[in-house]
């Protein structure tokens, strides 16, 4: 086994913000080989955001703690297959590659220890005495990673979707219920749909997964239609941006989104811990169907801390692959989980918005797929969606159209 430089920094309890802890590793044993051409999932997503926050002086307001132990067989079969487990050590020890992901000898190790991260940081947040908030800056990401690790039962299709070996948030999650907690939310924000943690738990009543996605050829699935099976229909809410390709998504669209749908589900919900797939690529740079900028990701990460104020928290990097941007987006988060004031982007407040029909067609969508199960609990019904539109055409009468002359108005 390699050694893992891993560091878990929990603020001073003696200051005046919010106790919060990081986990952090950049896994250099696990690099993509030579002349490689699929995704740049590469350990210089996490050592230049470690060193972004370390110029902020983010890092100066924490105390250091060690960590860095692989996870268990035990707790990655809660949520992978034995053979799952089998073919991430046999790749790895051939060092092979697919399509879109890459083993060399450290990835099985890399891949545990990513997700005893997780656990780790959870099970510190979900103690009497600990931090309440952590974020787990580690490589590889994990939320392509299903229960066989293949697209179907058959073994058709690249194994290790994603660059994903281990879905971490997910054994995670399993690891807190073991544990007792009793209801959990996982909100994943990357452009990806995470369609690793939506088939491990579709059908699972106690963990309620919401994923905010562009419309991507990859991986395929998340559409809103998909709500969850059997005891788990609506418990898996799929925000996805049909069409986006024609309208890259701004924070406005995320912000509505996130005011209509995913605040007032969690808080119905009520959950006893909430873990974010916090992954970056629908930034503007990253090059797909998204154009946030790095402070959106803390808005949207503020929004759910204010809105669940007393629920433990942890966030953990699942995709970002610009540097500088990850590091940007990763200093926003952090002082969100820090309770620093986190101001939305200027150009794209609700309160500027001007009408997407993209966006109003996705939420009505949304809305029509989850208010039987969201629509008197969480107050989700078509009608809200539609009024909120048409306010929002009253408030725009007048004003310039900030977005731009390239996106379209209802």
């Amino acid at each position: 086994r390699f050694s893992w430089e891993a560091i878990l920094m929990a603020s001073n309890p003696m200051g005046s913000n919010p106790i919060v802890a990081i986990s952090y590793f950049a896994s250099p044993v696990h690099t993509p080989p030579p002349n490689w051409r699929g995704q740049a999932e590469h350990p210089d997503r996490v050592t230049t955001a470690m060193s972004a926050l370390q110029a902020a002086g983010i890092t100066t307001r924490c105390e250091l703690l060690q960590c860095g132990r692989e996870a268990s067989d035990e707790e990655l079969q809660r949520v992978h297959l034995r053979k799952h487990l089998d073919q991430v050590a046999r790749n790895a020890a051939a060092q092979s590659k697919s399509k879109n992901s890459f083993f060399t000898e450290g990835t099985e190790s890399a891949a545990r220890v990513a997700a005893a991260a997780v656990i780790d940081a959870t099970k510190h947040v979900l103690g009497d005495h600990g931090p309440r908030r952590s974020f787990v800056l580690a490589r590889p990401p994990g939320h392509h990673a299903s229960r066989t690790g293949v697209p179907d039962e058959g073994g058709e299709g690249d194994f290790a979707e994603g660059g994903c070996y281990y879905n971490s948030v997910a054994v995670a999650a399993a690891a807190a219920q073991q544990d007792g907690v009793d209801r959990i939310a996982i909100v994943d924000f990357d452009v990806h749909h995470g369609n690793g943690t939506q088939e491990i738990f579709e059908s699972d009543p106690s963990v309620l997964v919401i994923s905010l996605h562009a419309d991507l050829r990859y991986p395929g699935t998340g559409a809103i239609e998909e709500v969850g099976e059997g005891a788990g229909a609506g418990f898996n809410v799929n925000i996805m941006w049909e069409g986006s390709a024609d309208w890259p998504p701004h924070y406005a669209d995320y912000a509505v989104a996130v005011k209509l749908v995913v605040l007032p589900i969690l808080q119905a919900f009520r959950p006893g811990l909430l873990l974010i797939s916090a992954g970056f690529d629908a930034a503007e740079g990253e090059g797909f169907h998204a154009k946030l900028a790095p402070e959106s990701f803390g808005a949207m990460t503020e929004s759910m801390l204010t809105a669940l104020p007393d629920v433990p928290t942890v966030a953990a990097l699942e995709g970002g692959y610009v540097p500088p941007m990850v590091a940007r987006c990763c200093v926003a988060v952090m002082g969100a989980l820090l309770g620093d004031k986190v101001d939305e982007p200027e150009e794209t407040k609700i309160s500027k918005l001007s009408e997407s029909k993209g966006c109003k067609a996705t939420l009505l969508k949304v809305a029509e797929a989850h208010e039987a199960h969201w629509g008197e609990s969480a107050n989700l019904t078509v009608a809200k969606v539609k009024a909120f539109f048409e306010g929002q055409r009253e408030q725009q009468k007048g004003l310039p159209n900030v977005r731009g002359s390239k996106r379209g108005r209802a």
